[in-house]
């Protein structure tokens, strides 16, 4: 069998959950299924790192409308792989519909999440990702939901039928090592990744700002970007100047704050899956969670909840893992056995079945 992937998420992203998500698919393949990804032009780090032998592509060329040419001869690429019909399955790596009427073979999209739908105010110049989207979904051949949440979410805005849609978990593998970081604070709590909109930060940060008020010697590090002046501006007011950090990490620096942290918290009011929760799992980091989405699903008993919309409900967590040595030994217990459940080699295998059921 041989299944084709194009380059919509490689030309996009140089790291991100989609794009590493099928790296591992495809470099957990079994060596009897033949695959080809679609790409002439990617600086994905993934791709490069892989230890498969994939098309990592060319280097993305640096010059005055370099976006528009890539994005071209990219496109060209895949349509002439999909003009000549040798494969058994298209996979596209996101939803832009510029195949379907030049698609030889049944194909499968992969939907991530629903944040687009569900949160359309947040998003209001984003109306063709989601009619792109809605097109691709409802013009597949099957339909991969990376939750029950998900797929629950999928036949709720789109009306498709329970039949066409499998739930294949996301898998977990870290390969990366650890990279100890200077002048960390003893005591701290990590939020990773993006804080904006549905990310449910500003009402986290109040949160902290209660549980700092109890321990005065506990930190804030987030991964990622620095804070906006709108976030510096809270976080002023609220007294923590000199408590809350941000950082770019790499992914072994992020092993080592996970490693190192008295907890982790996840208090976004969606997600697809969640993947930092199982990064928390392995580093052996108590997880303090939203009760919302697809979080109960994942993290199961492994996690501690709280209503992600009362401040007061998320720093009572955060205040319980903090002063609960027997809490904490228990949520890390439980979070290493719920991770087991978890690999991409499961997932490559449950997708191969579906491909299968295509053919």
């Amino acid at each position: 069998m041989k299944i084709l992937y194009d380059h919509q998420m490689f030309e996009l992203q140089k790291l991100g959950g989609i794009t590493r998500y099928f790296v591992e698919l495809m470099t957990h393949l079994p060596d009897s299924y033949k695959f080809k990804n679609s790409i002439v032009f990617s600086d994905n780090i993934y791709l490069r790192e892989a230890d498969k032998q994939l098309n990592k592509g060319i280097r993305i060329p640096r010059f005055k409308g370099a976006g528009r040419f890539v994005l071209l001869i990219n496109r060209l690429n895949s349509i002439a792989d999909l003009s000549m019909g040798r494969y058994n399955v298209f996979h596209p790596t996101y939803y832009n519909p510029y195949f379907i009427k030049r698609v030889k073979s049944p194909y499968v999209v992969t939907v991530h999440d629903m944040i687009h739908e569900k949160f359309q105010e947040s998003y209001p110049s984003d109306d063709t990702t989601i009619r792109y989207k809605e097109l691709t979904i409802r013009n597949a051949d099957h339909i991969i939901a990376i939750s029950h949440n998900t797929k629950k979410d999928i036949m709720e805005c789109y009306g498709i039928d329970e039949s066409r849609i499998s739930v294949v978990y996301h898998g977990y593998g870290n390969n990366a090592g650890t990279d100890t970081i200077a002048g960390v604070p003893s005591k701290y709590i990590l939020f990773v990744g993006e804080r904006g909109r549905y990310k449910n930060f500003t009402r986290f940060l109040k949160a902290f700002a209660i549980v700092h008020k109890s321990i005065p010697d506990v930190h804030l590090i987030c991964t990622g970007s620095k804070f906006t002046a709108d976030e510096s501006s809270l976080i002023k007011a609220l007294n923590v100047s000199d408590f809350a950090h941000s950082m770019f990490v790499s992914d072994a620096q992020l092993n080592y704050l996970y490693q190192n942290a008295a907890c982790f918290v996840y208090p976004s009011l969606y997600e697809g899956f969640g993947i930092p929760i199982l990064e928390a799992f392995a580093g052996k980091c108590p997880v303090a969670l939203s009760n919302a989405s697809c979080f109960p699903e994942v993290a199961k008993d492994g996690g501690l909840y709280f209503d992600p919309c009362e401040e007061e409900s998320i720093a009572e967590s955060l205040l319980l893992i903090l002063t609960d040595t027997k809490l904490r030994d228990r949520l890390i217990e439980k979070g290493t056995e719920v991770l087991k459940n978890y690999s991409w080699s499961k997932m490559a295998l449950e997708t191969m079945a579906i491909y299968k059921q295509l053919v």
